[in-house]
């Protein structure tokens, strides 16, 4: 997903409530935020801001301002708030497709991010894996689990892979990365109980050693 944001429209005003000689301004600004899921799919949400403090929200189906303060409508009349209301949702709808348009142009790339997850196991002996990849634009990308050097035919999203994962990596490609393959390596969690077996059966052999040693002596 794509986020973009426009300050539309700024103003500065003068703080007259300062007691100072040299009041610092206060900032009205109007922001459209638009996000790109596909070329098919955008969603904007609109905001107005009088400094820190949100005065008006947007509803971007009906292109209606929403008034979140008392005092947020001000002098304005009901028809001059429909009117930019109007020409708000007029611009939320032309500008996804402008942008659009001229992507690819600007030659875009977004990195992708990637992780590996581990499934319920399906059987005896078998392990459940999943390389995710999302985030990344445009939108071809090569996925491919590896063990070592060698591709794993076949292997594909959801596949069902012997338990010896020794090795095993997903590997991901895209024009994003130049050139330099992302490669998630899957390391596999030894069992608690082997892991306190390895690591008392040695303590247990070196105090059997000691106490010999020292009866001995």
């Amino acid at each position: 997903m794509l986020l973009l944001q426009l300050v539309l429209f700024t103003v500065l005003v003068p703080d007259v409530d300062s007691d100072n000689d040299s009041p610092e301004p206060i900032s009205f600004r109007t922001i459209l935020t638009t996000s790109f899921y596909n070329r098919s799919w955008t969603e904007n949400q609109g905001s107005i801001w009088l400094d820190e403090l949100q005065t008006h929200g947007w509803d971007s189906k009906t292109g209606a301002f929403i008034f979140l303060r008392p005092w947020s409508k001000g002098n304005f009349s009901t028809e001059e708030l429909v009117e930019c209301g109007k020409s708000f949702h007029t611009f939320s709808v032309r500008f996804p497709l402008v942008f659009q348009d001229h992507v690819s142009q600007w030659e875009l790339e977004l990195r992708p991010e990637a992780w590996l997850s581990r499934g319920p196991s399906p059987g005896p002996g078998c392990l459940l894996l999943v390389c995710h990849v999302s985030g990344f634009y445009p939108k071809p990308v090569w996925v491919m689990w590896m063990r070592g050097e060698q591709k794993q035919q076949g292997a594909q999203q959801g596949d069902i892979l012997p338990h010896e994962t020794a090795g095993l990596s997903c590997q991901v490609r895209h024009s994003s990365l130049g050139g330099q393959d992302m490669v998630l390596y899957w390391k596999q969690h030894r069992p608690m109980g082997l892991v306190f077996l390895v690591v008392m059966v040695p303590l247990v052999l070196l105090a059997g050693l000691a106490l010999w040693l020292w009866k001995r002596w």
